[in-house]
């Protein structure tokens, strides 16, 4: 009998560790509203990047099929579209997102200088890389919004910084 006082009493200061384990993990989780905010951001802004690749091919088919007077807009809004990583690079930090999602703009953004680097290479295998180039860059953009859907979609709306 008084064994299994004893276990009974004993077993309580365990409880109460648990309980203190379990507000204190609690505590951990609770996202800052600003990593919220720039988690959501960050899908925000890949969507808008993946838009504007898609709307940049489209201005590139008009310049080809339509009227070549369209080359001018394809170059300047080809030149927008680097601040997209740009904000993509800073929020992915301010959200405490994961190395993926810091290292996929810096990777787009080298394709974006093969990108700029191949643009006046008309006639020459160089030149042939460019339309490749921005389909690498599209799907790349895609990816971004995937793993940035899944870290909104993820319990507790973000996951914090498990790799950084």
């Amino acid at each position: 009998m008084f064994t299994r006082i004893f276990n009974q009493v004993s077993a309580k200061p365990s409880n109460v560790t648990h309980s203190a384990q379990v507000e204190k993990t609690d505590q951990i989780t609770t996202i800052p509203s600003r990593v919220r905010w720039a988690t959501y951001c960050y899908l925000g802004a890949s969507l808008l990047l993946t838009a504007s690749v898609l709307i940049q091919v489209y201005i590139a088919g008009l310049a080809v099929f339509v009227d070549p007077a369209r080359w001018s807009t394809h170059v300047s809004f080809g030149n927008i579209l680097p601040v997209f990583l740009l904000i993509l690079f800073v929020l992915a930090f301010i959200g405490r997102l994961p190395r993926i999602h810091k290292g996929l703009p810096v990777v787009i953004f080298l394709l974006f200088f093969v990108q700029f680097s191949t643009a006046h290479r008309f006639g020459s295998l160089v030149g042939a890389i460019h339309p490749v180039n921005a389909v690498v860059i599209f799907w790349l953009s895609t990816v971004t919004v995937q793993r940035a859907w899944a870290e909104v979609t993820a319990e507790g709306g973000s996951t914090g910084d498990h790799t950084s």
